[in-house]
């Protein structure tokens, strides 16, 4: 019998997290941009600002697409409820 042998890296690991709610649509889009930029602390200064203000662009891309998400999502929900003859259940979670 042969056997293979492989490995497998995780990475770095990070817990986040909240009291008594979720996370906000900001601390997502930190958390996602987080994970998709990183700045070296050697880069040249000009280097080093450019990639803050593209970090700080893209958290707001990321944090808008996730607002349009959720707002897409409670939509279907409302619609799917209405259908079901739940119209004071889907104006409650509209209003949300």
């Amino acid at each position: 019998m042969q056997t293979d042998k492989f490995e497998i890296s995780i990475g770095d690991l990070g817990v986040q997290t909240t009291d008594n709610r979720g996370h906000s649509i900001e601390e997502v889009a930190e958390m996602a941009t987080n994970k998709l930029i990183s700045i070296s602390d050697t880069a040249p200064v000009e280097i080093k600002a450019q990639a803050h203000a593209f970090r700080a662009r893209t958290k707001m891309v990321v944090a808008h697409y996730i607002q349009e998400g959720i707002k897409n999502h409670t939509c279907t929900i409302c619609n799917e409820l209405e259908k079901q003859g739940q119209t004071d259940l889907a104006n409650i979670i509209r209003r949300l």
